[in-house]
């Protein structure tokens, strides 16, 4: 079986670490995969760089240098490609490459068998998210789903919270399958980072995207209460995004310089969080949230909010604390708990490696996917 990947990405987040853990060790199972980056000039270095460690993991990935308006002219150079391979099916992921996925089979290629992951939908829309209630939502993001939707064969969903929420924006009936992201974690040598890594005691870590949906602000007001109790304390905040300078912001009028450090984006956070003492994580809807088991492969103790879809990766009291979602009081409290008691943070955090290792590895996910794929009996 072969397969072409397609994602048109503008950064390296959850989708595009997915694709980098999966597509390689698919070969194994008979699954042969190929993958096409599309992205704009600004981001071309960035993913040349992408594609060619996948190369050198044994996966043919290309890059396509084009923005959103050139559809159809990047759909007329992938049909090119799959023909030249002789490949007939096609996974996307992401709206924009179902966009041009969806052009690809109506225009080029009629035999196409597409495939759709579904990592997510528009963060306003999963803001407003709950279980079992229906939302409307219509706009140009969902008229262009349910457009691509016509044309797709199969699609997967990354978690029940995903998959649930396409069933309650009405797309459909009939729930999604899922498989959930895992990850391998390469060792690293961690006393080596020791002196950089390590900038107080005790410390605490956000990795993310700095977001809305991310709950930064409600960790800003949780750590007023801590530093009450823990003078010393600092939070290390990894992460880029258009709420930055407001957070710094706001970080200032609270008193909190001193208590908050801005990282930026790092390309290898694991060094930062394996010498931070609780990984905080008050995002109000994910996905998936890779940084939950990443932070269980560390064997590091995870402080959250009761939110999908953590709360599906995460058991309260036994691998994370979680808290009632938008209460930074309790999130306060989880906090001050794990750091006032820190056997029972151990406690957590075996537990947590122990969930990790019987269902978030790089080698499940591969299996399941490629059991799945099978399924699918495609001719």
């Amino acid at each position: 079986m072969k397969i072409l990947h397609l994602i048109y990405s503008e950064a390296v987040s959850g989708a595009e670490k997915y694709i980098k853990q999966l597509l390689p060790g698919l070969h194994q199972y008979g699954i042969h995969c190929h993958l096409i980056v599309v992205t704009p000039k600004k981001t071309s270095g960035v993913f040349k760089e992408f594609c060619n460690d996948l190369e050198v993991n044994g996966v043919t990935a290309s890059l396509i240098v084009a923005n959103r308006l050139s559809i159809f002219n990047t759909a007329k150079k992938i049909d090119s490609y799959l023909k030249k391979n002789e490949i007939h099916i096609v996974h996307s992921h992401l709206v924009n490459s179902d966009l041009i996925a969806t052009v690809l089979k109506t225009f080029y290629y009629p035999g196409l068998y597409l495939i759709s992951s579904k990592h997510g939908y528009k963060e306003p829309v999963m803001l407003q998210y709950q279980p079992g209630k229906k939302i409307n939502k219509k706009d140009l993001y969902y008229y262009f789903t349910k457009l691509t939707l016509k044309k797709i064969n199969q699609n997967l969903a990354v978690s029940h919270a995903i998959a649930d929420l396409f069933i309650n924006l009405g797309f459909t009936k009939e729930k999604y399958p899922v498989i959930h992201h895992g990850v391998n974690i390469e060792p690293f040598d961690k006393e080596k980072y020791t002196n950089t890594c390590r900038l107080a005691n005790p410390q605490l870590i956000i990795v993310g995207r700095i977001e809305t949906m991310k709950g930064h602000y409600y960790l800003l007001e949780a750590l007023q209460e801590v530093v009450k109790q823990f003078p010393e304390i600092k939070l290390l905040v990894l992460g880029e995004g258009s709420e930055k300078a407001n957070l710094q912001k706001k970080a200032a009028a609270m008193g909190l310089q001193k208590h908050v450090q801005f990282m930026g984006f790092m390309p290898h956070p694991y060094s930062y969080i394996s010498h931070s003492d609780i990984v905080v994580l008050p995002s109000l809807f994910e996905p998936f949230g890779l940084v939950y088991i990443e932070a269980f492969a560390l064997q590091k103790a995870v402080v959250a909010f009761d939110t999908p879809a953590g709360n599906e990766i995460m058991e309260n009291e036994k691998t994370a604390l979680l808290a009632s979602k938008g209460d930074s009081a309790q999130l306060a409290q989880k906090i001050i708990y794990l750091l006032k008691h820190p056997e029972e943070r151990k406690k957590i955090e075996a537990s947590a490696y122990e969930k990790y290792t019987s269902s978030f590895t790089r080698e499940i996910m591969i299996e399941n996917t490629a059991n799945w794929y099978h399924s699918l009996q495609i001719k």
